[in-house]
């Protein structure tokens, strides 16, 4: 996937997310398929200028937040939001990779004794 289609697919699923939206409700609010969603954050169609539009109205987000991932709030530091960060992270890593930064991880913890 390429980097764009990849941030921006990750961008809309995150932020549907954020707004406690499923696939279904988006795909209601825009009076699109809902498999069309699903197809979106996955990366698997190029999305047209308009429709983008049309998704960040629905989430309520300017096209700036839309791109860049900036909000308007201070840092958040919820537990819920870093989780799904992380997991959008580690959605484009392969099974070997996925390994390596477990092992990282558990390395990092047992050095800091975090429990």
């Amino acid at each position: 996937m390429q980097n764009l289609v990849k941030h921006v697919s990750q961008r809309i699923r995150y932020l549907r997310k954020s707004a406690n939206l499923t696939q279904e409700q988006l795909s209601e609010l825009l009076d699109i398929d809902r498999s069309y969603i699903g197809k979106i954050e996955r990366g698997e169609v190029n999305v047209s200028l308009d429709t983008l539009e049309r998704i960040a109205v629905a989430l309520k987000v300017d096209s700036f937040e839309f791109f860049a991932g900036h909000n308007n709030k201070p840092d958040n530091t919820d537990k819920k939001d870093i989780i799904e960060k992380i997991n959008l992270l580690m959605d484009s890593q392969n099974s070997e990779e996925l390994k390596s930064i477990y092992e990282m991880i558990r390395i990092v913890r047992s050095y800091k004794n975090i429990p």
